[in-house]
């Protein structure tokens, strides 16, 4: 497995998938596109495959803070997703959820929800 950035960062295996998902510009010359991809190599270590392998922040936390008495909206006015579109944000909401990022939540816990938008990207 190339996923070993907790275990062993610089297993070659991981470094040469790390290296396949950079891009470096066309419009340096060899010497640089060189001293690019030598610095990548190098810190390797710091580059995340998966969700998986995104370390979590422990130096700061992040609180939301609303004025007292302040409501929103429950109710979700969410246009129905197509089967595909179901699939792939089941898939991205299981795989935050396994890596920790997120959590299921009872219903009565909610405190205010709004419709999700998938956005196709151009290709």
């Amino acid at each position: 497995s190339v996923f070993t950035r907790n275990s062993d960062p610089f297993k070659p295996e991981r470094v040469a998938e790390v290296m396949c998902s950079i891009t470096i510009g066309e419009d340096l010359s060899v010497e640089q596109w060189l001293q690019v991809s030598n610095l990548c190599e190098e810190f390797a270590d710091t580059f995340a495959l998966a969700v998986s392998e995104v370390y979590p922040v422990t130096f700061k936390n992040f609180k939301l803070t609303f004025p007292a008495g302040s409501t929103f909206s429950t109710k979700v006015n969410q246009r129905p997703l197509t089967p595909p579109q179901r699939e792939y944000l089941y898939e991205r909401l299981n795989e935050l959820e396994a890596a920790g990022i997120i959590c299921r939540i009872a219903p009565e816990d909610v405190k205010a929800a709004s419709p999700t938008v998938l956005a196709q990207k151009a290709h």
